[in-house]
């Protein structure tokens, strides 16, 4: 959760980027990667405000397992 004036970034353990900008509320359902196999899944909501999102090895991997919802849309990764 962001205030008026806030930002955030924040880099994922598979070099996922993700940055919400000012009055924003971004939830991560759930994550998980292994570095092994380059294999995992992401799932984020965004209750209100901005997100930016720069894929990482899991969308290059498997774009399927990436999601990312707000209200009114779904967003999911293709063509990385």
């Amino acid at each position: 959760m962001t205030g008026a004036d806030g930002s955030v970034g924040i880099t994922m353990r598979d070099n996922t980027l993700l940055s919400a900008g000012p009055n924003s509320t971004v939830e991560l359902e759930k994550y998980s990667f292994d570095s092994t196999i380059n294999a995992g899944t992401i799932d984020a909501k965004v209750r209100r405000g901005t997100l930016s999102v720069i894929s990482g090895k899991i969308a290059k991997a498997s774009p399927e397992a990436v999601r990312f919802t707000a209200p009114g849309m779904t967003l999911g990764v293709r063509g990385t």
